[in-house]
């Protein structure tokens, strides 16, 4: 009996970096169409590879799109779906949908993009309270805060990488959160804002798989973000936390995909430790960013996008990531990642301590993510941070510490011949 597993053809959606790639390492003879906009085509990989690329300009109804995987699915049928990317994903249900193969579901598409959405579903499902309103002027705030009170977050309904996030302390407030919003929102599918009441706590993300509707926490990451608009500046695995916090976040997000009708995949959750509860912030049906896969994978030997490769082409993984968190690590106690986020408005000219970095102990990855020529704008979004460095270390603390010693070798030279973008108009009436 050949050990070769039948040839099976994989829809994707989008792109998905390297992940085609690793599926078809998955699973071998792997046929794969693409179906895209025009902006992913020259990131996709292993172009080569691909049997066919379907490219649909960008304001294509998702009918279009639906009707452009039925003519695949036609000429060569389509064993399985996927969507390596957080675009296009009510697409990607539909086509699921329509052609009857196994993906998330219209509804919790909906409801994990749309921040308003999940706060009603989970507030119906009794997983969390917290009040949320959609508005798009400073009257909807004010009404907000009259049922609520300060201090309030805003942000795009649809928001991604921190973009547009503000703190509202009082109406002072108002108008800079509603500009700095709407810069977050453009380019996205809506450009309502979600206001909610701030709640204080510590804040955590969760990395967890699932698979015919069971979930299992892989771990949970401390993260650490700047106070003005929220970008996260390092992360920690694993996070210290009491037993009994790690339990309720544990619980809390397990509930959480439930109400969402998450059955299959890796999410990417974040959650606040409050003084009375933990509560959700958001969820994704990808990976986390900022190398946190990586972190987790030197720490306990996880590899969470090799998991969502391998989902994607009908493999189960539970079992097995169950019994590697229950071997004891080989690897390192903990690990880290710190950002350098230079505040400046300018042109790069020179970045340097990059090898000085890479030479101190625990340090294992230094990357410089924006360099000579690029211009900075301060501290935007996620996409504004000019470099990291990951370090591990025993301890969660030790492995903090190098990674900020490593960020802290690293300089920006930086011509300044203008100002942040918020400021601009200060100087087209003088």
């Amino acid at each position: 009996m050949s050990d070769t597993p039948e040839p099976r053809h994989l829809l994707i959606v989008s792109g998905g970096r390297d992940l085609p790639d690793r599926a078809r390492d998955a699973w071998p003879g792997l046929r794969t169409t693409v179906i895209c906009r025009p902006e992913v085509v020259p990131r996709l990989r292993s172009r080569e590879k691909i049997q066919r690329l379907i490219v649909l300009r960008e304001d294509a109804p998702v009918d279009e799109w639906v009707a452009a995987a039925r003519f695949v699915n036609a000429v060569d049928p389509v064993d399985r779906l996927t969507n390596f990317t957080e675009k296009d994903t009510e697409k990607t249900a539909a086509i699921g949908l329509d052609l009857g193969l196994s993906w998330h579901t219209p509804d919790t598409v909906a409801a994990v993009a749309d921040k308003y959405e999940m706060r009603r579903v989970l507030a119906a499902a009794g997983v969390d309270d917290v009040t949320a309103e959609t508005v798009h002027d400073a009257e909807g705030i004010i009404k907000v805060a009259e049922k609520t009170g300060y201090p309030l977050i805003c942000k795009p309904v649809r928001g991604v990488a921190s973009k547009g996030v503000t703190r509202i302390d009082g109406p002072d407030d108002i108008e800079r959160a509603l500009e700095w919003g709407a810069t977050g929102a453009g380019g996205l599918d809506s450009a309502a804002l979600l206001v909610e009441p701030y709640v204080k706590g510590d804040e955590y993300s969760v990395e967890s798989v699932s698979e015919d509707g069971e979930h299992l926490v892989v771990g949970i990451t401390r993260k650490i973000s700047e106070r003005d608009h929220f970008v996260e500046v390092g992360h920690v695995v694993p996070a210290p936390l009491p037993d009994a916090d790690e339990e309720s976040i544990r619980t809390v997000v397990g509930d959480m995909l439930r109400a969402l009708g998450v059955q299959q995949g890796v999410t990417h959750t974040e959650v606040i430790v409050a003084a009375d509860a933990v509560h959700i912030v958001e969820t994704h049906l990808r990976p986390a960013g900022d190398e946190i896969p990586e972190l987790w994978a030197r720490v306990r030997g996880v590899d969470m996008i090799g998991l969502v490769a391998r989902q994607a082409v009908g493999l189960k993984v539970l079992d097995e990531v169950r019994a590697a968190l229950a071997e004891p690590g080989e690897g390192p106690g903990a690990a880290a990642i710190w950002y350098a986020c230079p505040d400046a408005v300018g042109e790069i000219v020179e970045v340097s301590g990059e090898e000085e970095a890479r030479a101190l102990e625990g340090v294992v990855d230094v990357e410089v993510l924006m360099d000579v020529g690029k211009r900075l704008k301060g501290v935007t979004g996620s996409f504004a941070r000019g470099a990291h460095v990951c370090a591990v270390g025993a301890t969660p603390d030790e492995a903090l510490r190098r990674a900020q010693e490593g960020v802290r070798k690293l300089s920006f030279t930086v011509r300044s011949d203008g100002m942040a973008a918020r400021h601009e108009a200060l100087t087209a009436s003088g």
